[in-house]
């Protein structure tokens, strides 16, 4: 394991109701605290929902639409087949298992 693997803290905050890790899971920028993520979020859209623009975590869309936008129309094909690529596309430091 690298030092980058070891030095990431997976439950730094909670946020929109999830755990969430002190680095962005797409790019791997340091996101020491929430408002930092939500600033990342909004300049880059890394992990935040089409809809309503709040954090979802890695393989959570399908729930976080389900739960959040259940009066919205949402393919949930579409939404299903986003969750498992963002899995597969998930750094290694995340423990996302497929």
């Amino acid at each position: 394991m690298s030092s980058n693997e070891t030095s990431v803290n997976l439950k730094a905050y909670n946020i929109n109701g999830y755990d969430a890790p002190d680095r962005c899971e797409k790019c791997e920028v340091s996101l020491p605290d929430e408002d930092a993520r939500r600033q990342h979020m909004s300049e880059t859209r890394h992990r935040a929902c089409p809809f309503c623009e709040k954090y979802v975590p890695v393989g959570g869309f399908y729930v976080h639409c389900d739960i959040a936008h259940t009066h919205e129309h949402w393919n949930d094909h579409q939404v299903a087949y986003q969750d498992r690529f963002d899995r597969q596309q998930a750094p290694s430091w995340l423990g996302v298992k497929e």
